[in-house]
């Protein structure tokens, strides 16, 4: 059957395009052609709102139209180089009638499409909802990438893990999400998450239905197991070995290929990565300029020990990029709390380099070809890339959006090129703007995106 895009996505019969969405393109296809990506992490919970806003109206109609029309990822596809899409396939926050006050207004919290109301209930709505949306991406001739969990408190975070087998009580998740005391509880208790064999077993529960809705699809290419893992914890930070005479990043390696395994009993041909940031346990054998080449022992994990430890079941590396000066924006969080959100990795820039845009731009040329030296023969892709700036050194809000796009073009471009050239299999833009979600540091618009890759 030989339909072009646009006869599929003008389709009137959905049967039909159910059944020839596994075949639109080929499985592992990625090895002939690179892929330029964008992440949409919301997609899940923006699909599942529309859903819920039409509850009689036909599921795949209705996500079709979302993905297609409202959030425009048709013209996306025929306009630009993107043909990929990163997403959060399992969203765990809390479900919580408590009331919150925002704005002085009384309103219970917008904690919604949790694929796992309870550690042990699931909500069949959100996972049709997943499939509906794969189907569509499908249809619209994306790759597809899903991230089966966030380390991050945000969509629940590995924290919930630890609250669903009562190694902290509810009261103490909200606690760190409305306080933000998460990185105090992610020192104190992420080592029970890597450890725990009842967790391990929830995680994998949890991810099996996820696992099966991606089995439909060959044009699921990358599989992420989280979000950007870390181990940090107060054994870390000092450099020192725990249990068995282990240290954090060797207990965090094993804990992300057991997973590797698990998963790849169910997706054999699809690359396995940890969804990590790029973090060394060891200074590499490079002369930087720009980049301080020093050991980041205390995050708790080791690229090249995830890749590489005896037995390793990852096929695929992944790291992550925000290497621009610091960025900071006031804003309220769910529980109508104001916070200071901070991005950027400022503090990798050598010391005695100057603070400048040109400064940071090549520390993140540093940054690619560092790590690049680390795969060996393994694939890799980098599925978070980011720039920002301040509006001043007083002022440490992003600047203006249209003043971003014009350094981002040529700075995305150059770090992608860069990244093709010493062997990534792809680059993914963070973030294409949603419908209600917008990332304040780095959203970028429909057309923002297309200038960025242009057909």
């Amino acid at each position: 059957m030989n339909l072009t895009r646009r006869q599929l996505i003008q389709a009137g019969s959905y049967a039909a395009m159910g059944a020839i969405a596994t075949h639109l393109l080929p499985a592992n296809s990625a090895a002939s052609e690179p892929f330029y990506g964008i992440n949409a992490f919301y997609l899940l919970t923006e699909s599942y709102r529309k859903a819920k806003e039409n509850p009689q109206a036909n599921l795949r109609q209705t996500i079709r139209k979302y993905l297609q029309d409202e959030l425009g990822l048709a013209r996306l596809r025929d306009r630009s180089k993107i043909n990929a899409i990163r997403f959060l396939a399992g969203n765990n926050y809390p479900s919580d009638k408590r009331q919150t006050v925002k704005k002085g207004v009384n309103r219970p919290f917008h904690f919604d499409a949790m694929l796992w109301t309870t550690a042990q209930q699931m909500d069949r709505r959100v996972l049709d909802v997943l499939d509906a949306m794969m189907q569509s991406l499908a249809e619209m001739e994306f790759y597809i990438v899903p991230v089966l969990a966030n380390y991050w408190i945000e969509y629940g975070g590995i924290l919930r893990y630890l609250e669903w087998v009562s190694k902290i009580e509810r009261e103490e998740w909200f606690d760190a999400y409305c306080n933000r005391k998460d990185e105090e509880y992610y020192l104190k208790y992420s080592l029970d998450f890597y450890t725990s064999p009842a967790i391990e077993k929830l995680f994998q529960t949890h991810i099996q239905p996820v696992l099966q809705v991606c089995r439909k699809y060959s044009q699921v290419a990358i599989l992420d197991i989280m979000n950007e893992p870390r181990g940090k914890n107060r054994y870390s930070m000092e450099n020192q070995k725990i249990e068995n005479n282990l240290y954090s990043h060797q207990i965090v390696a094993q804990w992300l290929n057991r997973q590797a395994s698990f998963v790849k009993r169910s997706l054999p041909k699809v690359n396995i990565t940890t969804g990590e940031e790029g973090w060394l346990n060891s200074p590499i054998d490079l002369q930087l300029n720009y980049l301080k080449n020093e050991s980041q022992y205390y995050e708790g994990i080791d690229l090249k020990t995830n890749l590489f430890a005896p037995n390793s079941t990852l096929t695929m590396g992944s790291i992550h990029m925000y290497t621009h000066e610091a960025v900071e924006f006031n804003k309220p969080n769910e529980c109508g709390r104001r916070f200071r959100d901070r991005r950027g990795w400022d503090y990798l820039l050598q010391s005695d380099r100057p603070q400048t845009p040109e400064s940071y731009v090549k520390m993140g040329e540093e940054w690619i070809k560092s790590r690049a030296t680390v795969f060996g023969n393994k694939p890799w892709y980098l599925g978070e890339m980011g720039w920002c700036r301040c509006q001043s050194e007083t002022d440490r809000s992003p600047l203006p959006a249209t003043v971003l796009q014009k350094e981002r073009i040529p700075i995305y471009r150059n770090w992608a090129e860069q990244a093709f050239q010493l062997g990534a299999k792809g680059v993914f833009l963070w973030e294409l703007a949603g419908i209600t979600h917008r990332d304040e540091f780095y959203a970028m618009n429909l057309n923002q995106i297309i200038d960025v890759f242009p057909r």
